[in-house]
């Protein structure tokens, strides 16, 4: 089937590879058709983009590759939901915002993470807890006072 995008200009996609999400996603109920668009082949992120409109498309990673000891129960009714077996895959992701006047301040929604049924193809997103950050940032405290350390230290020896 052929899609089109407003970021990724006219994609063609098997139907298999569709994402149905039953209830949408927090903020867009309406919208329950996605595809995800790969970044490339050894990036951690990837695109979640509406199969039925052109503007609404989102940057998700994956949960394990952030680092962390996070791990998310998923509730049973969640996981009827989904249609999940014992054998089945499931992937955890998160929805990534990347603040326009400082990229480097992207964080990822550990609070609501979509869970992905491999097999048949279903998704959901999660609403945990509060005391889970909703803002994860994707680069350490540490290393952003690091690197602009030193962009200062450079820019006052010129």
């Amino acid at each position: 089937m052929q899609l089109s995008s407003n970021r990724f200009g006219s994609l063609e996609v098997a139907e298999e590879a569709l994402l149905t999400f039953p209830s949408g996603l927090v903020g867009f109920p309406s919208h329950r058709r996605f595809v995800v668009v790969e970044v490339g082949d050894s990036s951690e992120y990837q695109w979640l983009q509406s199969a039925d409109e052109p503007s609404l498309a989102f940057v998700l990673v994956d949960v394990q590759a952030l680092g962390t000891d996070y791990q998310v129960e998923i509730p049973d009714d969640n996981l009827k939901e989904l249609d999940v077996q014992a054998t089945d895959s499931v992937s955890l992701l998160a929805v990534v915002t990347i603040p326009n006047d400082a990229p480097e301040r992207a964080s990822a929604n550990l609070r609501a993470p979509i869970v992905v049924n491999q097999r048949t193809r279903k998704g959901k997103q999660l609403i945990l807890h509060e005391s889970i950050p909703i803002r994860f940032p994707l680069i350490p405290e540490q290393a952003l006072e690091s690197a602009e350390s030193a962009r200062s230290t450079t820019t006052a020896s010129v």
